[in-house]
């Protein structure tokens, strides 16, 4: 909340009576709600916009910049991200995004919550606060994601309402558990109760739902969803007035295929990253990258801005950010054009954006796979079906048994000594293992391909990191990426962490996998609430039946 004083002095300076903090003079100011681009300078105060002047108006600042003819367009917000599956710190993760135009984004942190519970939270809204990033969060609404699945945590109903509470937390974070909501699972309401006390947003999260299932879930409250992956089913979620967020991250791409509905204009849409790795947020830009996307495939770049300005900030309710207007926050960003979208500087409360660098210390994580995983061996049904994998999706499919080719094992990291293998195609691993502590929502460990000894080795690899990627081939270790802060996040400069993992991807691509980001795609194999097969410590669990396969 602005103090009265604060807007006092706004006035006082944008009627000229008080010279403002900065004016950036020479603009082409970028106005996406109106859909309009006109010259001005703005003044900015108390890390507000105080006024926008023609170039003919003097106004005093204590410093002015100029703008040059660039054009000024709001900062950009990330709607719906998991900064956790950067592998990167809050501050890492600032590091990395405010280059490309970011200033803010609305952190699902349902990663470290399931880690260490509430506490995870806590702590990622700490980081968030000393990162340099505006870091809002929603209170995660599946912890664990679905009966299926059993992490470090189990959040109460009574653990959501004390999170709503914190400062910084604007909603209820993606109900995963469609499933639970259609068939009025009381734990499930019960938390759905809690997200409707606190009055704020209620994502929704509803892969593969459609016809009257989406209407369903969408009677029960929820607010947006971002599991849209065909224009039709993205045109259903509008029809249901839900706010559509078009993902495309590292694992799920949806943006190229949602595109005509976009070109339609609709009025309640964003574009979100959702999960994103460190080496391609370096590589390739954050929000920047898909406005790039969505102007070479027609979007005027005037409606492309509104999808990551104006209406993230409306659906959260953030009604000072969004726009370059007066009493706004001044997050602007300094743009070359608007088809490239070439970040010249970006601005944070009328300040040069920079990332603060600094983490709050956080409880490790750790992983612990049990006494008897020294000896473990790791065999198949022989009747389970295969687990397809899909490159750029983090759905899968269902092949006849006997037709995989590379072993995925799932193993408890929480000291339970359980684990299970199945039979995946599509990943082309022919050698050596992947082993990794990030695996969503439960962050157990996940290892793909090798020999029960290369998983062995790798598991107690992980144990001695406390978390982190690692490949071994032949019982040797070849490839690291520690991951200390709760087995999920480093503090390591984001460049250090994308070479590593470029590193990582090299090394297995050397031995025949196919898969653009294996890291992220394995990352996505335990989930079970993404149809259609997926791994837990308990068994290969066929999603669309909402049960486990029969041994």
């Amino acid at each position: 909340m602005t103090s009265v004083s604060v807007r006092r002095q706004l006035v006082q300076v944008a009627r000229g009576r008080s010279p403002g903090d900065l004016l950036v003079r020479g603009a082409r100011v970028v106005q996406p709600a109106s859909r309009e681009i006109f010259e001005a300078d703005v003044l900015i105060a108390q890390g507000r916009v105080a006024a926008l002047f023609g170039a003919g108006e003097r106004r005093e600042a204590a410093r002015v910049i100029e703008a040059r003819g660039a054009f000024l367009a709001p900062g950009f917000i990330d709607a719906h991200v998991h900064i956790e599956s950067s592998m990167l710190t809050p501050a890492g993760f600032a590091a990395a995004v405010l280059p490309h135009g970011t200033t803010a984004v609305v952190a699902e942190p349902h990663e470290v919550v399931n880690v260490l519970g509430p506490r995870g939270l806590a702590w990622m809204l700490e980081a968030g606060r000393a990162s340099g990033l505006r870091v809002f969060a929603s209170v995660p609404s599946c912890v664990p994601a679905s009966e299926f699945e059993g992490g470090g945590a189990r959040l109460t109903p009574e653990d959501v309402q004390g999170m709503l509470k914190l400062p910084g937390v604007l909603g209820l974070a993606e109900m995963m558990n469609y499933p639970g909501v259609l068939n009025d699972d009381p734990a499930v309401w019960a938390v759905l109760a809690e997200g409707f006390a606190a009055g704020g947003r209620l994502d929704g999260h509803a892969s593969g739902v459609s016809g009257p299932e989406l209407m369903a879930y969408a009677a029960a409250g929820l607010h947006s969803d971002h599991e849209a992956t065909t224009p039709e089913e993205a045109r259903q979620r509008l029809r249901a007035g839900l706010w559509l967020m078009v993902r495309e991250g590292s694992a799920a791409r949806n943006l190229q295929a949602l595109l005509p509905v976009l070109r339609e204009r609709p009025r309640r849409a964003m574009l979100v990253c959702d999960d994103v790795s460190a080496d391609e947020l370096l590589q390739l830009g954050h929000l920047d990258r898909l406005l790039r996307v969505c102007v070479q495939g027609d979007l005027h770049p005037l409606d492309a801005l509104a999808l990551v300005t104006c209406n993230p900030a409306e659906y959260w309710g953030q009604h000072d950010l969004g726009l370059v207007a007066p009493g706004y926050h001044a997050d602007f960003v300094l743009l070359e054009d608007l088809h490239d979208f070439r970040v010249l500087e970006t601005f944070v409360g009328g300040q040069e954006a920079q990332a603060a660098g600094t983490t709050p210390p956080l409880a490790q994580g750790g992983v612990d796979l049990g006494r008897s995983w020294a000896h473990a061996t790791f065999e198949i049904p022989a009747a389970w079906p295969v687990m397809q994998v899909q490159a750029g999706q983090i759905t899968t499919g269902r092949g006849v048994a006997g037709s995989g080719d590379s072993r995925l094992v799932v193993a408890d990291r929480y000291g339970r000594g359980e684990w299970a293998a199945c039979w995946t195609s599509g990943t082309g691993l022919t050698g050596g293992t992947l082993g990794i502590s990030v695996l969503h929502d439960a962050h157990h460990a996940a290892f793909l391909g090798g020999t029960d000894a290369d998983i062995r080795r790798a598991g107690l690899e992980l144990e001695r990191l406390g978390g982190g990627v690692v490949v071994v081939v032949g019982g040797e270790v070849v490839e690291t990426l520690p991951l200390p802060y709760a087995g999920l996040m480093t503090d390591r400069p984001p460049l250090e962490v994308a070479a590593q993992l470029e590193a990582i991807t090299a090394r297995l691509a050397g031995l025949g996998c196919r898969l653009t980001h294996p890291v992220t795609t394995l990352s996505f194999l335990g989930l079970s609430v993404i149809p259609s097969l997926k791994l837990t410590p308990r068994g290969l669990l066929d999603v669309d039946a909402w049960a486990y396969m029969v041994r």
